[in-house]
């Protein structure tokens, strides 16, 4: 008895279906411009991702009806078409790879003018319903983003877990693997006035750290003392290179300062001031420096320290954890200032710069110029 077909092909065998349509995507592949081609090959859809866009198709589907089987074929190739472009679109705002690759369309360029990584990771809490008071990435003496959750000690624990999944989210969409997550909790100070002895005691205290730093000849440019959480922070001055010689010897020094005082139930920081930008405005340089510094900072590969710039001449000063000695360090500095050329090749940048001259210097962690 011959076999029989349904004029809809979508009533077919799932099986055969889904195969059709992989084809049909693997076609739309092989048919595209050269240019997207390469890159489209590195995509990596997930399977269970694929088959449930093609079974929500098929679902579609079922509900037209298709007048000839001469239209089969056609219809495959469509069906996949909508189907890649669906995955690849929905995929662009997940996927770092396929981000970067679609950022080479032109009309979807604007759709890649993204805000400073804090405003997005704060906009995406806030619009998820979260408390959040405050979201801060820091960069010395380790690269952390800090999430201070409000509420009370229930509310954080039930919503600590989930919060952080979404803030690794957004940095793995970016690309972003050189921070860790701190969460913490909103501690509102209820009397934010110190006490009579709380203020001696700061001084006292203020006054101990600063003749013992002095003594022990350590650059630093100031000391707070919170009474309140009973902590003393000691911010050191200087690069990278000085931060990590002496963080450890200044702590001890700071430490035995307030045994003198009768104070070593206060908690003793050292820290070491963000040297990336300070953002003037209309500021060329600031402008450009805050992108270069968010991506170059926030990926481990590039080992980048710091990031500033000189205005005049316009120059872009770039930091790295490597010693001038190390066989990769001249590669890494041609890769870091490569990244660097590209983006003020973009029209955007371009128009920014208006025409000015501009020098990329990469250092290694000794202070040597690298290119």
């Amino acid at each position: 008895m011959p076999r029989r077909y349904s004029q809809n092909p979508y009533t077919q065998s799932n099986a055969k279906t889904k195969a059709r349509l992989r084809e049909g995507v693997c076609k739309m592949k092989q048919d595209t411009p050269s240019v997207l081609k390469s890159e489209i090959d590195k995509i990596e859809v997930p399977k269970d991702k694929l088959d449930t866009a093609i079974q929500e198709a098929l679902n579609k589907g079922k509900k037209q009806k298709i007048k000839t089987p001469k239209n089969r074929l056609a219809i495959y190739v469509s069906a996949a078409a909508i189907l890649f472009f669906s995955i690849f679109i929905g995929s662009a705002f997940v996927f770092a790879p396929i981000g970067s690759m679609a950022s080479k369309i032109p009309y979807l360029g604007a759709v890649f003018q993204s805000s400073d990584l804090t405003d997005v990771v704060m906009n995406d809490l806030d619009k998820k319903g979260y408390k959040i008071n405050s979201v801060s990435a820091t960069y010395l003496p380790s690269k952390e983003m800090e999430i201070n959750i409000m509420g009370n000690d229930q509310y954080f624990n039930a919503v600590k877990a989930d919060v952080k999944k979404e803030v690794q989210q957004i940095l793995q969409a970016k690309g972003y693997d050189s921070y860790s997550i701190k969460l913490t909790k909103y501690k509102e100070i209820k009397n934010p006035g110190l006490t009579e002895q709380q203020q001696k005691d700061k001084k006292v205290i203020t006054e101990a750290v600063s003749e013992e730093m002095a003594q022990k000849k350590y650059n630093f440019n100031t000391i707070e003392v919170d009474p309140f959480s009973k902590e003393v922070f000691v911010d050191l001055k200087g690069d990278i290179s000085y931060y990590d010689d002496h963080k450890d010897l200044a702590k001890t020094a700071a430490t035995e300062a307030l045994g003198k005082v009768e104070h070593s139930d206060y908690k003793v920081n050292i820290t070491n001031s963000t040297p990336i930008i300070i953002k003037k405005q209309d500021d060329i340089g600031s402008d450009i420096t805050s992108k270069i510094g968010e991506g170059l900072l926030s990926k481990k590969e590039y080992k980048v320290t710091e990031v500033g710039y000189v205005e005049d001449p316009l120059t872009f000063n770039i930091k790295t954890s490597v010693n001038a000695s190390d066989s990769s360090s001249r590669v890494l500095a041609q890769k870091i200032e490569k990244e660097v050329k590209q983006l003020t090749e973009l029209k955007n940048v371009k128009e920014k710069l208006d025409g000015k001259s501009y020098k990329v210097v990469i250092y290694s962690k000794d202070g040597k110029k690298l290119n």
